[in-house]
C-alpha cells in the first residue's frame, strides 16, 4: 500500500523512501484527498513537459496551486502555455544566454568575496545563510533592477512565505501577509520605474516596463508577478544545491579531496550536487484532457505533480541512483527541468553555484561541517540544507 501526502510530517521530513516506493509500485498515483495524480518517475516526467496539449501550466505550477486549487490570479510566463509563454519569456532570453551569462562571472565572484573577506579569519561561517542566499539574492536584483536593501527585505519575506510547521497545508497566514508585502514592493518598483524609465536600461524592470506584449504593454500586477517568479526562484535554487553539494563533499572526504586537487572538476560535481539533492522538489500541471499512464486513466482538470527530485534519483536513468559521485556524466537531468518551462536561468545557475564552490573551496578547503547545527528546509516544495555552519582554518582574503 501507497502511503504518500507531500504534506504528511514523514514525507516532508525524509521522503526518499516514499519516492522509491513510488517509482516502483505506483508511478502513475492517485492522491484522492487533492484529486491530484503523481509522477515519480525521469521518462515520465521528461515526456509529460513536452506534451504541453496534455498539461498545461496555465492553471498554476506550485503544489498549493495544483493540490489546494489556489490557481494565481496573475500570470508570469512560468505559468503562460504556448504561444504566450514564448512571447514574454522571449524578453528576458538576450539576458539568460550562454554568452551573456559568461560575461557576470567577475562580478559574481566579486560579490562572494566581499561576502567571505569578513568571514574567512574567524575560520567559521554558514554557507547558504552568510555566503551562498545572499550572493545569490543581491546578483538576481541587480539583474531584475531591485535596490540591494530592497533585495534583502524581500529575502526575508520570502523565507517566511516557505517557512512550514507539522501539520501545516500550504502557506501560513503570516506566509500569505509576507506574499502580500513582497508584491506590494514589486509593484512600487514597477510604478517607480514606469514613471521614470530608462529607456537604454537592460535589467528585467525596465524591459517589462517599455514592453508591449500581445498588443498591449504589460500592467503593474503582471511585472509584479513576474518579479516574484523570478527573485524567489533565483534566489533560493542554487543556494540550496550549493549547501548540499558542499555538504555530500563533506561526507565523502576522497571526492572532496579530488575537487580541491583538481578544481576543473568543480562544474561536474556542482551538476551532481544538484542532481542527488534536487532543491526544486516538486512542481506541477493540470490535465488539459483525458490521458492514459501506466494503466491508469487521468482525467481532463486534475492535477498532476511531477517529483522532480525523484526523477533524478530514478534508478532507471542513473545507475547507482542513490550514490554521491562526482564523476558521474549523465546524458540526460531534470535538474533544470525539460521542455518549454525548462529554467531560463540554467547558465546563470551552474556559472554561479561552480564559482561558489571554488572561492568557498579555495578559502576553506579543509572544511569541517558542524552537523549537529546543520539544517534542512521543511516542507513540500523544497528541498536542502538552508543551515550549513563550517569551520576551517582561518585566513585572510583580499577583496
Amino acid at each position: 500500500m501507497i502511503d504518500y501526502d507531500p504534506y504528511s510530517h514523514e514525507v516532508m521530513s525524509d521522503p526518499w523512501p516514499h519516492y522509491a516506493k513510488l517509482r516502483d509500485e505506483a508511478p502513475a498515483h492517485y492522491l484522492e484527498r487533492y484529486d491530484c495524480w503523481v509522477f515519480s518517475r525521469f521518462e515520465d516526467i521528461w515526456n509529460a513537459t513536452t506534451q504541453t496539449e496534455i498539461y498545461t501550466a496555465h492553471r498554476g505550477v506550485t503544489p498549493e496551486d495544483v493540490l489546494l486549487k489556489k490557481e494565481p490570479e496573475h500570470h508570469s510566463f512560468l505559468t503562460m502555455d504556448v504561444p504566450r509563454h514564448r512571447a514574454y519569456r522571449g524578453l528576458l532570453s538576450p539576458t539568460y544566454t550562454r554568452r551573456a551569462i559568461a560575461g557576470l562571472e567577475e562580478r559574481i565572484r566579486e560579490i562572494i568575496r566581499e561576502r567571505l573577506a569578513p568571514r574567512v579569519e574567524a575560520g567559521r561561517f554558514d554557507v547558504y545563510r552568510d555566503i551562498a542566499n545572499p550572493t545569490a539574492t543581491l546578483l538576481i536584483a541587480e539583474l531584475i533592477g531591485i535596490p540591494p536593501q530592497d533585495a534583502l527585505e524581500m529575502r526575508e519575506w520570502v523565507e517566511i512565505y516557505f517557512r512550514r510547521e507539522p501539520g501545516q497545508f500550504g502557506t501560513s497566514p503570516k506566509g500569505e501577509a509576507a506574499v502580500g508585502q513582497l508584491f506590494e514592493r514589486a509593484a512600487q518598483l514597477a510604478m517607480a520605474r514606469r514613471e521614470q524609465p530608462d529607456p537604454g536600461g537592460d535589467d528585467h524592470l525596465s524591459v517589462w516596463c517599455r514592453a508591449e506584449v500581445e498588443g498591449q504593454p504589460m500592467t503593474i500586477p503582471e511585472i509584479a508577478t513576474n518579479v516574484f517568479g523570478m527573485f524567489v526562484t533565483g534566489a533560493e535554487v542554487i543556494p540550496l544545491a550549493v549547501s548540499g553539494t558542499l555538504y555530500y563533499l563533506w561526507r565523502h572526504p576522497d571526492q572532496r579531496q579530488r575537487v580541491v586537487q583538481d578544481p576543473s572538476r568543480v562544474a561536474t560535481t556542482f551538476d551532481e550536487g544538484l542532481r542527488y539533492d534536487q532543491p526544486t522538489n516538486l512542481l506541477g500541471r493540470r490535465l488539459a484532457r483525458d490521458v492514459e499512464l501506466h494503466g491508469q486513466q487521468l482525467r481532463e482538470g486534475q492535477g498532476v505533480l511531477f517529483l522532480w527530485a525523484s526523477a533524478n534519483r530514478d534508478e532507471r536513468e542513473f545507475e547507482r541512483a542513490d550514490v554521491f559521485d562526482i564523476d558521474r556524466r549523465p546524458r540526460r537531468s531534470l535538474s533544470y527541468g525539460h521542455g518549454i518551462h525548462k529554467c531560463i536561468g540554467e547558465f546563470l545557475g551552474r556559472l554561479e553555484g561552480q564559482v561558489l564552490l571554488e572561492e568557498i573551496l579555495a578559502v576553506a578547503p579543509d572544511y569541517e561541517v558542524l552537523d549537529f547545527e546543520a539544517e534542512r528546509v521543511y516542507g513540500e516544495f523544497l528541498h536542502g540544507y538552508h543551515r550549513l555552519p563550517i569551520e576551517f582554518s582561518p585566513t585572510t582574503l583580499v577583496v
